[in-house]
């Protein structure tokens, strides 16, 4: 027979759970001490402030960009001293869809903190409440709607110690919340693994762009180019000598009749779509007329494009036909060219293209810079070799990021379940 779920302040639970306020599983709630920037030295005692929380729900500890308080205050300002272990809460938020207000993170180094102001220090009493439990429960999307919705809004959104101290949690018995704690750190455990994956992956194919781009494969005689030691097989050419260039352009958008015609079109909108390799679908579609009734022109599959204005730099490969709005440039290959190399290469310089742009409020490249970009261009064997072995590298990337998306989605699925109790774990 199924436990009778109740209908309490902190939501529906089992009625084994009890639904208690903040303040009842508390020693004391501490909040942070107004550090004057006068008093900041370059070595001492790091002060913890509310970046230090990320949107993950993590301590973020980052030794550079961190405030130092003088060792010598230690003792005057004891009751501000965190450590390992220790729980802490966002209380002000200036994000704009306010995902931090009400966020907790456990310190997870070793080391002695301050305790700035605007973060709260949560000293838990353990014989009621397991401080990874709670840390879960601090980042479960009801708890973040609550603290929302109590915080006084505005361009700065502000809990008050009250408003904490009188919100409510589920809780569970000790063990059971121990239980649904480790369940949780387990699946978080594997998903920083593939972050490490990732990034060891994502270094890997940076230096294999580096090497390959520039020295090519098995090499051993070199000359000199604008752009440094390249293989003396190699050419330096202009881009337009090795791909057709075209610009896009925008339909009339009071023509109804040229839009919503199944035409994927590629606007400022889809910015998020690029640099993933490829691109397949665009947030707008026009139509067949659209296309005859202005200088939009339609792409084939294979096209690179590459954005010229807002996330100037940003480069795809078209997986079907499109067009693309002036907000971008597209270059068709032929057999002699590869398409995967020139995204690559076009990766490769995106520093280069945001150094030249200019613009105050959107910053753009001009058409005329792209008519004299040079490239340094090997046969097209090796541009395939090269282009082959790059690809293989961002396989593995999404592979990973796959893996890491399912694993989100499992946790996601796991904190709403377990922590409101319609999953039950064995104690």
């Amino acid at each position: 027979m199924s436990e009778l779920i109740v209908k309490t302040k902190a939501g529906l639970i089992p009625s084994s759970w009890s639904s208690t306020k903040i303040q009842d599983i508390l020693l004391e709630y501490q909040n942070g001490y107004a550090f004057s920037a006068k008093g900041y030295v370059k070595h001492g005692i790091p002060i913890v402030s509310m970046a230090m929380i990320s949107l993950k729900g993590r301590f973020k500890f980052d030794d550079n960009k961190c405030k130092y308080w003088d060792s010598k205050e230690e003792d005057s300002l004891s009751r501000y001293l965190l450590q390992k272990g220790d729980l802490i809460i966002a209380m002000t938020d200036v994000t704009p869809n306010k995902d931090l207000i009400g966020k907790m993170a456990v310190i997870d180094i070793d080391g002695k903190f301050l305790l700035n102001q605007r973060v709260g220090h949560l000293k838990l009493n353990k014989e009621l409440i397991n401080v990874s439990y709670l840390s879960y429960i601090g980042n479960s999307e009801n708890w973040l709607k609550n603290c929302r919705n109590i915080a006084s809004q505005g361009a700065q959104a502000n809990l008050g110690t009250k408003q904490i101290l009188e919100s409510y949690i589920p809780l569970p018995p000790l063990l059971e919340q121990q239980k649904i704690a480790d369940i949780l750190s387990t699946v978080d455990a594997k998903i920083e693994v593939i972050d490490q994956q990732i990034t060891e992956t994502q270094e890997l194919k940076k230096g294999l762009m580096q090497s390959l781009l520039t020295k090519g494969i098995g090499h051993t005689k070199f000359k000199d180019s604008p752009f440094g030691e390249i293989p003396k097989s190699w050419e330096v050419k202009l881009l337009d000598e090795c791909a057709i260039r075209a610009s896009g352009h925008t339909p009339n958008k009071k023509e109804d009749s040229y839009y919503n015609g199944g035409i994927k079109w590629v606007s400022l909108g889809d910015s998020k779509r690029l640099d993933k390799r490829y691109i397949s679908k665009t947030k707008i579609e026009i139509s067949e007329e659209g296309i005859k009734n202005s200088s939009a022109v339609l792409h084939p599959k294979g096209t690179v494009l590459m954005s010229r204005d807002a996330g100037v730099g940003k480069s795809a490969v078209m997986k079907t036909e499109m067009a693309v709005s002036q907000h971008f440039i597209v270059w068709k290959c032929d057999d002699n060219f590869n398409n995967w190399f020139l995204y690559y290469t076009l990766q490769q310089l995106k520093p280069l293209f945001e150094r030249v742009a200019v613009g105050s409020t959107i910053k753009t490249i001009g058409l005329g810079f792209f008519k004299k970009l040079k490239i340094a261009v090997p046969p097209i064997e090796e541009q395939n070799k090269i282009s082959k072995i790059l690809n293989l590298a961002d396989d593995k990337l999404d592979v990973l990021l796959g893996k890491k998306a399912t694993y989100q989605e499992l946790k996601k699925g796991l904190t709403q379940q377990l922590l409101t109790g319609k999953v039950r774990v064995k104690v």
